[in-house]
């Protein structure tokens, strides 16, 4: 049975679909627009529950999933959608047991993702340059692993020209805004056979990254392919079936290669 206990995360929804992320503590408040809420009625309770705020507004509380919480969680770097990291845990075929090195940690909402993939006997290395992204990406991953059991991971506050400081690794995930610039550094880490996924915001990144594979790279890496996800909701209101009126469309191409032996 999954019990509240103080310091746990909870989500709160309200009646109008809101949703508020929390971490309780005994004897404290969340305070909103309908009132506040006290965290003690919640404690100790069963997930799912129901609870009522000082002004009568009904909210149901659950213990967020890892995609609620990476949408609510603190940002330093702008995180990549939960649609697309679906996608990337499934065509790079990240699999339990697996080491992985991540470029740009960014906020860390991938790094958490992948570190649920790989299981406890997996490893993950993520860089980011970015002292400040570090550290949010630190906090943010700390705060959701808290009393639970992942694989291995390693967060350095690293520039990847700086080479990597590990081999061996079965993927390589690039969040960068020029990847093709350390191709080689990553080729030469990867195990043959090992999946190369770049994660990019821009048409222009993508036509840059496949000339210097066409120069380059063409002998060393196998494409899988360039690959855009939208996604769309539906609404049922009464009678009426239709697409929602706002939907997820373009947030970022995911372009996949292979290493050749």
């Amino acid at each position: 049975m999954s019990i509240f206990k103080e310091e746990d995360l909870a989500l709160l929804i309200d009646s109008k679909g809101r949703k508020y992320l929390v971490s309780l503590k005994k004897d404290a408040t969340f305070s909103f627009h309908k009132g506040y809420v006290q965290f003690n009625d919640i404690i100790g309770k069963n997930d799912g529950l129901k609870v009522f705020s000082s002004m009568g507004e009904k909210l149901y509380v659950f213990k967020p999933t890892l995609e609620e919480y990476i949408l609510k969680m603190k940002r330093g770097a702008q995180i990549i959608y939960p649609k697309d990291i679906s996608r990337i845990i499934t065509l790079l075929d990240i699999f339990p047991g697996a080491k992985v090195f991540e470029a740009g940690t960014g906020s860390g909402a991938l790094t958490l993702y992948l570190l649920r993939a790989v299981g406890e006997s997996g490893k993950i290395v993520s860089y980011e340059k970015r002292k400040d992204f570090h550290e949010t990406a630190k906090v943010n991953i700390e705060k959701f692993m808290k009393n639970k059991s992942y694989g291995e991971l390693t967060l350095e506050n690293k520039d990847i020209s700086e080479g990597i400081d590990e081999k061996d690794f079965d993927r390589v995930i690039l969040d960068l805004t020029e990847p093709w610039l350390f191709l080689d550094k990553v080729i030469d880490v990867l195990k043959p056979g090992g999946i190369i996924g770049c994660y990019l915001t821009t048409v222009l990144q993508i036509y840059s990254l496949m000339e210097e594979f066409d120069k380059k790279f063409y002998d060393r890496l196998y494409k899988i392919g360039i690959f855009e996800l939208l996604e769309r909701k539906w609404e049922k209101e009464g009678l009426s079936l239709r697409p929602a009126l706002r939907m997820v469309a373009h947030t970022g191409f995911i372009v996949a290669f292979r290493k050749l032996s």
